[in-house]
């Protein structure tokens, strides 16, 4: 699946100036057709200009256009993997054809004094109509009937596919409205249509087709039995029915004002009286709504049916040639999307799925426990130029459990509550991925092209980011590590050493990985998309289908939800195309999942790993820019499994560890539920062509004894043509000695008892700025630059009587060379002191002297002892 479309709720607002060039293009539309007929009228060469147009479009008889109506009574089954029923895609109620006499007058007024006041007049076209919505769409910006009328309108809802430039299809329509007049009487045409319309989704969450189907979906009752303002509501609807969707509180009230609009066109019209109308307007509609009902599978599943519902519309738009790119691109994506999905809810299709049944109840489950998620919070957002409150806001979730050898989507979990945003956050919510991009977009690259290895050295340090306004990039605790190896960067999820990645395989060839993937990126992605800073965002299912395919040794099956579907009669009209390709080497991707089990085992996943021992498992972390997103995404050799907790409306989460407790509870369920998924015996294969090294960690370089005794070593797994061919040099031991605060390096006359012995890092001049954050111990580089000046002077040195024990302090006789203190007890050596240490020292009682020692390990006279004082003994 190459590319996902968001929802009408996720759409962004539309400038100001492609509202005047619709309305302008769309004018122009109406006008040209409207001319096309004034000016061939009455001619042959309407029929032959119509004729040309229309050549490719075949010609049905009154038996097939009949057959292609009824066929809307048929209903629509999806199955899972094992071939089980899942549930039909409609009721029997849904799919009850109703002729014109059992619907409510009142609807027929309604609908014909709001789309076509004159249908039983006109021959199937409507010139006044026409000029009537070219007027409005240039002055007002809408069109109420699109200048179609109901036979036009019954054209475009069944019979002509909705994916032609404009003209061309206004052109089709219309010569096809006139040919089915000639056909049908207008009842017939207009029992048609009251079966045609689409409504949306109902109390129920399945979407409606068909006047009976929405009044029992919307309102609970038959259609013979709507009232006035019921009436009304429903054939305001049929425009644009997401809308004025009646069960969510703002389309509702457009849905009202709406419903004013038809009563008064009823009224104008004539169909109903003044005294009608106020009686409408005073109706408690409201109250009237049908109440949701947990009869059916859309109640019981509604992500899951619309799921199936949608993708099995888009794999039908597939079969048919369709680009969704183009159709989208033309505006024509959604209404096309919904023709197919009329098609598919009526259609008597069998859609087989690649779900298990079993999982997906599995893992539903445990993701609706609510004691895994804060309470539902309040909160405002901005909302352009004023602030928006968000009510009992539910932190949602989206999870996805994706085959990695197939791609098939084996259970999703689209969110904890479908009626209140009806957004399924599994495969269609578009979110900031945070650092789980950094295996996919960053280091899998890196390590593909041989850039680097796990243990390449990548410096932890800020950095500008490029063509800002000194902006610096920083990560998430704003510390910095300094040199570290590829492997510790990702088990700690730094963010500078990922950007630097990005920066050296190039941002364009970075994101070549990602379109593989058929992850659809914005012309605007920089250089930030290196720690999840992008345009747009990705789906938790599209973020899960990169982690199968480091699963699945660097090979990539598209994910998908629809196996194959058949007709009535059992001809397979799709078939998901078994389709793969390399996105990285065997050696890259294997060296990806070795560094992500690190993450499990030693990182920031470590306790997601804590809850199942034994479970080979790679994984990884993320969390967004102010915390408004945390996932993680989780695999072993046969899945992979990916969650995402945020709002639906930016907000802070209260705790970052969320999807990490939700993708543990989920994990535990799912291989319950399906053990052969991670069976513990089946470990990620480790491929030819790689050996292990031991390397200094600070280096890359291979260790030297040095590097052991710094305890700055590791073993590292390399191709075998990119193992370090050099030894470190950096570390090394030396004596030490601190002057003035500073350490430099002990002069060979020094004592050794008056030096520091210590392992560490030479770091030379030229590489300082590279090793500024370094955290590890450091040696001096400089020489002490003191010198030997002759017998240094004795120190003055007091005694302090103590219980059993005598305590010795002097001052630092201050001579220049002098770098410590050696103490003498009955004349033989019993301790040193160097020059930053207290110049103090407590010892059994006996007969003390000090010396003062310089730097060639030249002694002063004896400093003898004062006594200060002496405690009392006890009586």
């Amino acid at each position: 699946m190459k590319r996902k479309y968001p929802s009408d709720s996720n759409r962004k607002p539309t400038r100001p100036y492609l509202k005047w060039f619709r309305r302008i293009f769309m004018t122009g539309v109406f006008l040209l057709t409207f001319l096309i007929i004034c000016t061939f009228a009455g001619t042959g060469l309407l029929v032959g200009y119509m004729a040309s147009i229309m050549k490719e479009e075949p010609t049905q008889t009154k038996a097939t256009i009949q057959q292609q109506m009824n066929s809307w009574t048929q209903t629509s089954y999806a199955y899972d993997q094992d071939q089980s029923l899942i549930g039909a895609m409609r009721t029997d109620a849904d799919r009850k054809w109703v002729k014109k006499e059992e619907v409510s007058p009142k609807l027929i007024d309604a609908l014909i004094a709001t789309e076509d006041h004159e249908f039983y007049q006109h021959q199937g076209i409507s010139v006044r109509g026409i000029l009537r919505a070219a007027y409005q769409n240039i002055t007002k910006g809408t069109v109420a009937s699109g200048g179609s009328t109901i036979t036009q309108q019954l054209v475009k809802n069944v019979i002509l596919e909705n994916r032609k430039k404009a003209l061309e299809r206004k052109i089709k329509e219309v010569g096809i409205a006139l040919r089915l007049e000639r056909l049908f009487n207008k009842d017939e045409i207009l029992t048609f249509y009251l079966n045609s319309l689409f409504f949306g989704k109902g109390s129920h969450q399945r979407n409606l087709l068909g006047v009976q189907a929405a009044s029992q979906g919307i309102f609970a009752v038959d259609a013979k039995d709507l009232n006035l303002a019921q009436a009304a509501y429903l054939a305001g609807m049929i425009q644009r029915p997401a809308a004025f969707h009646p069960f969510k509180e703002q389309t509702f009230e457009a849905g009202q004002k709406r419903m004013k609009t038809v009563l008064s066109r009823m009224r104008k019209t004539g169909k109903i009286t003044a005294k009608a109308e106020a009686e409408a307007l005073h109706f408690d509609l409201k109250s009237s709504l049908a109440k949701k009902k947990k009869r059916n599978v859309y109640s019981r599943h509604p992500f899951l049916m619309s799921a199936v519902e949608e993708r099995a519309a888009i794999a039908l738009m597939k079969a048919d040639g369709l680009d969704g790119k183009r159709l989208s691109q033309q505006g024509l994506y959604r209404t096309t999307l919904e023709q197919y999905r009329k098609r598919i809810l009526t259609g008597g299709y069998r859609i087989h799925t690649t779900l298990d049944s079993r999982l997906y109840q599995a893992i539903n489950q445990a993701a609706q426990d609510e004691h895994l998620y804060a309470s539902p919070i309040t909160y405002t957002v901005q909302s352009g130029n004023r602030k928006k409150t968000i009510h009992h806001a539910l932190e949602e979730v989206g999870v996805t459990l994706i085959d990695v050898r197939t791609g098939g989507i084996l259970a999703f979990v689209g969110g904890r509550d479908f009626g209140q945003a009806q957004i399924n956050h599994a495969l269609n919510s578009r979110r900031q991925p945070g650092s789980t991009i950094k295996p996919l977009l960053d280091y899998g690259p890196a390590l593909d092209q041989h850039y680097i290895t796990p243990g390449s050295i990548l410096v932890d340090e800020p950095l500008t980011a490029n063509g800002s306004d000194n902006k610096t990039y920083k990560n998430h605790n704003n510390r910095y590590q300094g040199p570290v190896t590829a492997r510790e960067a990702l088990k700690w999820s730094l963010n500078i050493p990922a950007i630097k990645l990005l920066r050296t395989i190039g941002i364009h060839q970075g994101f070549s990985y990602l379109k593989e993937l058929d992850f659809p990126l914005d012309p605007k992605d920089g250089e930030a998309s290196a720690i999840g800073g992008f345009t747009r965002g990705f789906t938790v299912e599209e973020i899960t289908s990169g982690y199968a395919m480091l699963a699945n040794k660097g090979v990539y099956h598209p994910p998908h939800l629809i196996d194959w579907i058949e007709d009535p009669q059992g001809n397979v009209v799709y078939k998901h195309p078994s389709q793969s390709k390399r996105i990285l080497s065997v050696q890259a991707s294997w060296l990806v999942t070795d560094m992500l089990q690190d993450v499990m085992k030693r990182g920031t996943g470590r306790w997601v790993k804590s809850q199942t021992p034994g479970t080979p498992l790679a994984g990884k972390t993320g969390t967004t820019q102010k915390g408004y997103d945390v996932w993680f995404i989780g695999y072993t050799p046969r899945m992979a499994l990916g969650v995402w907790v945020g709002y639906d409306q930016n907000h802070p989460l209260p705790n970052n560890r969320r999807a990490k407790r939700v993708w543990s509870r989920v994990f535990r369920s799912a291989i319950q539920t399906r053990p052969d998924l991670a069976p513990k015996e089946v470990d990620f294969a480790r491929p030819e062509g790689l050996e292990e090294q031991e390397i200094c960690k600070i280096t890359g370089q291979i260790a030297t004894d040095a590097c052991r005794s710094a305890k700055s070593t590791v073993m590292e797994v390399f191709p075998v043509n990119q193992i370090p061919d050099e030894i470190c040099l950096l570390h090394g031991e030396e004596r030490v000695v601190t002057f003035q605060g500073k350490e430099y390096l002990a002069d060979p006359r020094t004592p050794k008892d008056l030096t520091e012995k210590k392992i560490g890092l030479r770091i030379p001049e030229e590489e300082k700025e590279r090793y500024q954050h370094y955290k590890g111990t450091t040696l001096p580089m400089e020489w002490d630059p003191r010198t030997s000046m002759g017998t240094p002077t004795s120190p003055k040195v007091f005694a302090i009587s103590e219980p059993n024990a005598v305590r010795l302090v002097w001052n630092h006789t201050g001579d220049y060379s002098v770098v410590g203190y050696r103490i003498y007890r009955d004349g033989k050596h019993v301790a040193s002191i160097q020059l930053q240490e207290r110049m103090s020292y407590s010892g059994p009682a006996g007969n003390y002297t000090i010396r003062a020692v310089d730097i060639a390990g030249v002694e002063s006279e004896d400093g003898i002892p004062s006594i200060l004082n002496t405690p009392k003994r006890s009586p």
